[in-house]
């Protein structure tokens, strides 16, 4: 369903994929939908995240998670680690249990590598899966390095010097980067912390080290933190990679619009689109089915139909 067949194809006869609803099918409720989320994404007591190795594990089986922001249609660590859906943050961070749990994680895991964390997935901080590392960079890195994104007007002219001073100089705190850029000054602060956000979204510099003493961040390029998973990347065709990225999403979301997953995991429209399709072509999707309480169509994982 969904797709168009051999027959539509050679007649130019395409028959749109049936609307289904939940007030007149029986196929699909939407609290069949967040059921499935709140297992997957472990938001009910039973499966709530309570130690370090829990939350590898569940970075891992995910395969990509927000780290503190939940509503995005993403796992999200904080909510897992609450065990329950979208808490609200509280006036005072620094007491909640969740949020320092992760923050401590967010510095913890990644200084061991055994995961990637940035601004990756939705413009939000991000955990990905060291197993899925290799796709999202084959899909976000453009070959020529970022000399050609800034060439093609792809990149600020900020990050683009940002890029010269961490490949010049390795690993900088930030204070250095913007003395070095020429952004130092307090009027400048928006468009340098713009800058940093472009860079970690394209997976060309990310944050490597959060010093206390006095606080700062320390910053690398991703091809010198990351080079083994970076080598892998370069094997890749981007539609394998799509795949393996979106097949994971529907497997442990069970729904989303294609639109707003693409958007929200940064992959093109139509790589989720043609991904869709070849997921329903194996019958672990169906497409295009509407539910009363989302104005969007959706793509559902089969067996929650």
């Amino acid at each position: 369903m969904g797709g168009i067949t051999e027959k539509a194809a050679a007649t130019g006869v395409i028959r749109r994929a049936p609307i289904l609803r939940t007030s007149d099918s029986p196929l699909v409720a939407a609290g069949v939908l967040e059921g499935h989320r709140d297992h997957h994404f472990r938001r009910i007591p039973a499966r709530r995240v309570t130690s370090e190795a829990m939350a590898l594990s569940f970075i891992n089986e995910t395969g990509f998670c927000a780290a503190f922001t939940a509503g995005l249609g993403l796992p999200c660590l904080r909510e897992a680690i609450e065990g329950r859906r979208e808490p609200e943050l509280p006036h005072h961070i620094q007491h909640d249990r969740a949020i320092m749990m992760t923050w401590n994680l967010k510095d913890v895991l990644p200084a061991r590598r055994a995961v990637y964390y940035g601004k990756a997935l939705g413009g939000r901080p991000s955990f990905i899966a060291l197993e899925l590392l290799p796709c999202f960079l084959r899909l976000r890195l453009t070959s020529g390095g970022y000399q050609k994104l800034y060439q093609y007007g792809m990149l600020s002219y900020c990050a683009k010097l940002v890029m010269d001073a961490l490949t010049r100089r390795g690993p900088s705190e930030t204070k250095a980067l913007k003395l070095t850029t020429g952004f130092a000054q307090p009027k400048m602060r928006l468009e340098f912390d713009r800058a940093m956000k472009e860079l970690q979204e394209k997976f060309l510099a990310l944050k490597v080290e959060e010093r206390y003493a006095p606080f700062t961040y320390v910053w690398d390029t991703v091809d010198h933190r990351w080079a083994e998973a970076m080598h892998a990347a370069r094997s890749l065709k981007p539609r394998a990679a799509a795949y393996r990225i979106v097949r994971r999403y529907y497997e442990t979301a069970g729904y989303g619009n294609e639109r707003a997953v693409a958007r929200v995991l940064g992959i093109a429209p139509d790589l989720v689109e043609v991904t869709a399709r070849k997921l329903e072509t194996e019958r672990i999707v169906r497409r295009a089915l509407r539910v009363a309480e989302y104005r969007e169509p959706l793509t559902i994982l089969a067996k929650l139909l």
